[in-house]
């Protein structure tokens, strides 16, 4: 008898052997072949997040008092200046006794700007108990301190119609008990004594009132 078994053994076993793998073949997932071109990176726009925008700078106004008055003296020319504020609105007086200059403006940010006739000019800092500046005028310039006072010291003006005459004056007083003013008659320089703080002026034998700032600043 012609021993065919093992023959049939592994011939059964490669019939299994392809069974197996045809039935591999058909349950298994199919795999995708990539190819790392595909792969398309992140855009910056998306890689990186979008910065914020900078915070807004805020300027902060300086400290303006909404009533101060200030007097002093301006250096080197032996004068005297007297600067007011009232809620926004400054005026100023320089006066040697031989000349003035009347100016206006405003009081903003810590400082005041004023103008007057011709080419007045006023411009300073307030703060510290006081207004440090700088005074113009007739083409030239000066340095000013000037600290706070109080009443009785301070600005004072008069205006008046006196014998058919238009009138008008300006005085200043210091804290030390100096003091300086002139007076015009017309356009003219009268010789008119500066009166005592409180008192009147007498012009040409007339008394004149003199105002303070709160009584004239408002109509300057």
């Amino acid at each position: 008898m012609t021993r065919l078994g093992p023959v049939y053994t592994l011939a059964a076993g490669a019939v299994m052997a392809v069974a197996l793998g045809v039935a591999s073949a058909t349950t298994s997932p199919a795999t995708r072949t990539v190819n790392a071109q595909d792969d398309t990176p992140a855009t910056p726009a998306q890689a990186i997040t979008e910065a914020s925008p900078a915070p807004e700078v805020v300027k902060t106004a300086r400290p303006t008092p909404a009533k101060a008055d200030y007097a002093g003296r301006v250096t080197g020319n032996g004068g005297l200046i007297a600067v007011s504020v009232r809620n926004g609105k400054a005026v100023g007086y320089f006066c040697d006794g031989k000349i003035e200059a009347w100016m206006k403006g405003r009081a903003a940010d810590g400082k005041v700007t004023l103008s007057g006739r011709g080419d007045a000019s006023l411009t300073a800092r307030l703060g510290g108990g006081g207004a440090a500046g700088t005074l113009g005028f007739g083409g030239r310039k000066w340095s000013f301190k000037a600290p706070t006072v109080k009443k009785p010291s301070g600005l004072y003006r008069a205006t008046a119609l006196v014998r058919g005459a238009d009138v008008r004056a300006g005085w200043i007083y210091l804290d030390d008990g100096t003091r300086v003013g002139l007076t015009l008659v017309g356009d003219e320089v009268a010789d008119v004594p500066i009166p005592e703080p409180g008192e009147n002026a007498v012009v040409n034998g007339v008394e004149v009132d003199p105002q303070d700032v709160d009584e004239f600043i408002e109509g300057f």
